[in-house]
This record gives C-alpha cells, structure tokens and sequence, in this order.
C-alpha cells in the first residue's frame, strides 16, 4: 500500500509543478452551511494473516443519514442508521452503532476528532465476502463490543495552492486547480471485547469456537506524509488525498487462555481522502470517500482497524 501511496503522489506532483503559486482561495459569502448526509459505512476490525485465514469482525451494514452543520471553520454531525432487512439481520446478526464526529478546517490547518461505539458483530473471510453463494448465517458475535475513538491534524505544506476548507467542507472556494504535500499527525484509541456471546455460522464455516483473544485495548500515535490534489472546472472539483506513515502502538491483550500481554510495537496507518462535486455560493452537492486503516502486528498476528466511509451530501448556505 505505500508504494502505491507514494506513486500517487509522485504522480499529482507532477501537475502540481506546472502550476503558478497565486491565491487559489476566497471565502463564502454565508458564514452557516447545512448539510444533509447519506453516508455508507464499513467499518471492520481484523486478527489474523490476510494470505491464510484472517477473519474480519464486521458490524452488519447499515446506511446512515443525518445533519452536518459548519459555522465558518467549525463542523458538527451525528447520524442515524436506517432499518436493515430483516433476512440481513437473520444471516449478519444486530448490530448497535454510535458516531460522532467534530471537524475544525483551515486553509492550512485541518482537525478532526471522532468517536465511535459499535456492539454486535459477524465474522467472515475475504473469499467468503467474495462469494456469490453466501452463506445462510455468519459465525455472529452479538456481545463484541468495540470503542474507536481519536483524533486526526492536517497541516498543508502550501496553503495558497491547496485549500482544505474548500476540498472537504466545502466552506471556502478554490478557484484554479493545484496540489500540496501534507504533514498528518494522529492518535487512535481503541477497545474491543469479544463477549462470551457466540452463534455458529451455517454451512462450512472457517471459524468455529470463540477466538482466544478475549479483549483488547490500543494506543496508537503516529506521523505520515502525504500529498493532495484538487482540479477545478468552473463550480466543479475533484480531490484526492492519500497520507501513510509509522507509529507506535500499546497493546494490553487479555487471552482466554491465560497468556495475557502488554506490549509495545510498530504500527502503521494509510489514510485517503476523496471528494467530487459542486460548489457555489448558495449551495452545495457532492461525494466523499474516507479510508483510514492502522495496522500492526502482536505475536505474529497482524491486527487492523479500517473504516471505509462513502457520504453522499447536499447543503445549503445562508
């Protein structure tokens, strides 16, 4: 993944340098934007080795939808999950989802602080996901509970040719095209619980007892560099951000055999950004899609935290 991160940015860097370094930004008119969001999320958490039979612990998929309000640099929103069918349910199990998230954008600045409560979750493997076939029950896991919570830092290198503000919030206007190299600083707190709670999946199932990983908790801090890129055309932009970079992690490991562990190792996170729409004085509508992913490994096996998040947004200004 960091090869790939790294030809991005080699790539954008190259229309970045044909580019003059003049003012790219001017304010809104309207200091208040409202927001309504559809957002997809896909949030897993993963104790295994990808190439043999790591399983991924997932909460059943639920669209959520709700308000985000900004004033100037300041954002809040909170969203709710819509009703899942009921034959989804029956084959992922019932999951129970809280999030929160407060953003601060600069023109050179940017911070956002998230929180996350997740309790209920299924088990499956990437060749069962990729299954047409699937089965009628997942392993389910309804007692897993998991507390994601954090904060991200942006800092652009050159604000006069990439404007967060208006590649993400959508409070500021960029008016020519043009790209920066980013500094991101972070910290992820995270904690699970697997529960004593377990319903065999059906059919031929790869996972077939609780796992011995009773709980967990992980501290991660980090710094990564990245670069991002938006072009104009007129009222229309497109971004792309990508950053990757080292941490440190603290693990505390409890393990139903008794071997628990508190540890401290290397860790690593890729964190992308992407953003398509249309941007005028009166109103707003576009898409966004967040990755972020931190990975690391304890005693052999790699543990991982990503969240895959698709907002699709209309907003008005006054």
């Amino acid at each position: 993944m960091n090869i790939g991160a790294l030809f991005i940015a080699l790539l954008l860097s190259v229309f970045a340098f044909n580019m003059t370094a003049q003012e790219i930004q001017d304010p809104t008119p309207h200091p208040w934007l409202v927001k309504g969001i559809l957002e997809f999320p896909f949030y897993s958490f993963y104790l295994g080795a990808p190439a043999v039979r790591g399983l991924a612990y997932l909460p059943n998929f639920s669209p959520r939808v709700g308000p985000k309000i900004l004033y100037k640099d300041m954002g809040a929103a909170v969203n709710f999950g819509l009703p899942i069918p009921s034959r989804e349910i029956s084959r992922r199990g019932d999951s129970k989802q809280t999030s929160i998230l407060l953003s601060n954008y600069g023109k050179r600045n940017a911070i956002d602080v998230y929180y996350q409560r997740i309790r209920g979750f299924y088990a499956s493997s990437p060749f069962t996901e990729l299954n047409f076939n699937k089965p009628e029950r997942y392993p389910q896991f309804p007692d897993t509970r998991v507390l994601n919570a954090g904060i991200n830092w942006y800092l652009v290198a050159d604000p006069s040719k990439y404007n967060l503000k208006a590649a993400f919030e959508q409070t500021d206007f960029q008016k020519i095209s043009g790209g920066s190299w980013i500094i991101h600083s972070f910290f992820n707190h995270l904690e699970l619980s697997i529960g004593n709670e377990y319903v065999p999946g059906s059919g031929s199932q790869e996972l077939t007892t609780v796992p011995n990983v009773a709980s967990g908790r992980f501290e991660t801090l980090g710094l990564a560099l990245g670069y991002g890129h938006t072009l104009i055309r007129g009222h229309y932009f497109a971004t792309a951000q990508g950053v990757w970079g080292p941490a440190v992690q603290y693990q505390v490991l409890d393990r139903n055999d008794g071997n628990d562990s508190v540890e401290t190792s290397l860790a690593a996170k890729l964190n992308i950004n992407c953003s398509i729409g249309y941007n005028s004085n009166d109103n707003v509508a576009g898409a966004k899609l967040i990755a972020d992913s931190i990975w690391a490994r304890v005693d052999n096996t790699e543990v991982s935290s990503s969240l895959v998040a698709l907002h699709l947004f209309y907003g008005m200004r006054f």
